[in-house]
């Protein structure tokens, strides 16, 4: 497929990878200093002086801004796409698609002024500052929202189930800054005035954090004093690790399960921009699914309840 229209055969794998992690619940990330993983954030959409590889694409931009639960994402998304849809014929059709096929008001209607616009520098103005104030706005939004439900859980008003639930959805859904996040689950690890069963369901949940966080709290764990309390969790830590072995343990192919075809197959990684409209209320709360931890390795666990450094990489990577 020649990419002379806008569209070449890479820009559908990067696509369709975006398109997966949206399914499976991962984060959307970008390669930082020392090849580091940070997640995707709507700034660096945002930003014309910014390099982001496979996010430059138009058809990966136009996936997240039709698929992405929180309208900050998908609106700087549509915007960086903007550009593209100035130059290309077929492009200008896939941005069309994407203003009807966004499931926020807000990206539709930014949409549909750049293309009536003609896509002038006015309109890009127009539709940046709003982005970015909708940015800032969304962030406030969430963060009252957690300092609510920290004031409720400490005055016994919120379970503590209910108060971890919702952390880490308004958490992962608020494109809070990696720095702020890390910060947050560090004071909740950290404070007396905080129930251990409410750090002992974090860690129930490590899954869910973004890597440069989980990593935080696996350290944090295993470098705290020896206190009853820490060396609880350190044992809760061991136990969720042990579990994660067995769950890696290779299964039986069960010969009588019918295995899919080649075309569902090929069903399945269809990129279907329409169907993503209408499948989330607008600004609602979507609870990813849990990704299952990869290993390359099968370290040994110290007799202390802790692990090394080098068994915490190769178990959180």
């Amino acid at each position: 497929m020649s990419s002379n229209h806008g569209i070449s055969y890479d820009a559908l794998k990067y696509a369709l990878t975006i398109k997966e992690s949206y399914q499976s619940g991962e984060p959307l990330t970008v390669t930082g200093a020392a090849k580091q993983q940070r997640l995707l954030m709507p700034e660096h959409l945002l930003s014309n002086d910014l390099a982001l590889m496979q996010y430059d694409d138009p058809l990966a931009l136009a996936v997240i801004a039709t698929r992405d639960p929180e309208s900050p994402m998908a609106l700087a998304a549509a915007i960086r796409m903007g550009p593209h849809a100035k130059c290309k014929e077929l492009i200008t059709g896939v941005f069309e698609v994407v203003s009807d096929a966004t499931k926020h008001e807000l990206v539709a209607d930014c949409a549909k002024l750049l293309t009536k616009n003609a896509f002038s520098p006015e309109a890009f103005h127009l539709v940046r500052t709003r982005a970015s104030n909708h940015v800032v706005e969304i962030r406030e939004a969430y963060r009252r929202a957690m300092a609510d439900n920290l004031r409720a859980l400490l005055d016994g008003k919120m379970a503590a189930r209910e108060f971890v639930e919702e952390f880490i959805e308004l958490a992962s859904n608020g494109n809070l800054r990696i720095d702020i996040y890390r910060r947050l689950v560090m004071k909740l690890m950290r404070s007396d005035a905080v129930r251990p069963s409410v750090k002992f369901m974090l860690l129930e949940r490590l899954d869910r954090f973004p890597q440069m966080v989980k990593l935080q709290i696996v350290n944090e764990v295993n470098s705290a004093p020896d206190t009853p309390e820490y060396q609880t969790l350190k044992q809760e830590l061991r136990w969720i690790y042990e579990t994660k072995q067995k769950q890696q343990t290779p299964q039986p192919i069960n010969a009588s399960k019918p295995q899919p075809s080649a075309a569902d197959l090929v069903a399945r990684s269809q990129i279907d921009f329409g169907a993503a409209a209408g499948m989330h209320q607008r600004n609602s709360i979507i609870k990813p699914a849990e990704p299952t931890l990869r290993r390359n390795a099968n370290p040994s666990i110290m007799r202390s309840g802790g692990f090394s450094t080098r068994e915490l990489s190769s178990w959180l990577n």
